[in-house]
């Protein structure tokens, strides 16, 4: 198999692991939107590298030289040995399968929460998260509300409501899926929810009329918060709990070195992932079923 194939797709992922061990000193939105771009031209690359490899090797079989003489636009150019062609197989069936277990956790969570603004679990263990739908639905606890009071649950609300307008789902879904196909993401994707968590807290801060302390202070108080739905979802106790204090209450760090090398990263991962699906095998495929 040519290297060509595989390698730009390797130094894609590593790109976007070395991202997930920054901290990147940049608006929570932006560094949401970009990283979730890089997660997902990144996974995207890596499914498409195994299932070119894999198609390779079925390429071999009897219905696959059938397939390529009825369509000689689709070269088989790339060289599959039988060992690489049975180690992309596997793979491929295990990003389907983590990939559809994301699919499932999910709908699980969301399930019968439709057409409710809001939904109370009868649990005493600490749960808040916004179930997205028609109209999305908040989700908590009666033990969270009762270890809240009047202002820390209007930050709660304020907080949860907030990914809900903003589609926070559709990044963290993305995230999710991302590091179901490439494992080795979970740092990057730790990046993403962090970051929707801060976008969703600056929402509280304005709920409350710009009260920075009691937002951190009500953090804090439900730190224990959780849901337990693979990190697509937003949670009231998602993220690095010090890490949006301290970005509540400290100065806002803007650097323009991170900033650039914030960009040269999402460029980079871009390059990268353009090189490895090599866009020509689509255009030939296009070409052919246009008659071309």
């Amino acid at each position: 198999m040519s290297i060509s194939l595989i390698l730009p797709g390797i130094a894609a992922v590593l790109v976007a692991v070395a991202a997930g061990f920054m901290r990147w000193s940049i608006a929570p939105r932006t560094a949401m939107r970009v990283l979730t771009a890089v997660a997902a031209l990144t996974s995207t690359t890596v499914f498409v590298v195994a299932a070119t490899t894999a198609g390779g090797l079925v390429g071999r079989s009897g219905i696959g030289l059938a397939i390529l003489e009825r369509c000689p636009r689709l070269s088989a150019h790339h060289q599959v040995g039988t060992l690489e062609g049975l180690l992309s197989v596997v793979a491929l069936g295990f990003m389907v399968f983590r990939m559809c277990r994301v699919v499932r956790v999910r709908r699980w969570a969301v399930s019968g929460t439709k057409g409710r603004h809001l939904a109370i679990l009868d649990t005493d263990e600490p749960i808040a998260y916004a179930a997205p739908g028609k109209p999305g639905c908040v989700v908590v606890s009666r033990g969270l509300l009762r270890e809240l009071d009047s202002n820390e649950r209007r930050v709660l609300f304020a907080h949860e409501r907030a990914h809900l307008a903003q589609n926070h789902h559709r990044y963290l879904l993305v995230g999710a899926l991302a590091h179901a196909v490439v494992p080795v993401l979970g740092r990057l994707v730790r990046q993403i929810q962090l970051a929707t968590e801060r976008c969703a807290d600056e929402v509280a801060v304005a709920a409350t009329g710009g009260d920075r302390e009691a937002v951190a202070a009500t953090i804090g108080r439900a730190a224990l918060a959780t849901a337990a739905f693979g990190g697509t979802l937003g949670a009231f106790g998602g993220g690095s709990i010090p890490v949006r204090v301290e970005a509540l209450l400290g100065e806002p760090d803007r650097s323009v070195v991170t900033g650039l090398l914030f960009v040269a990263v999402a460029v980079a991962v871009g390059a990268l992932a353009a090189s490895s699906l090599q866009m020509h095998h689509l255009y030939g495929l296009a070409a052919h079923v246009c008659g071309q």
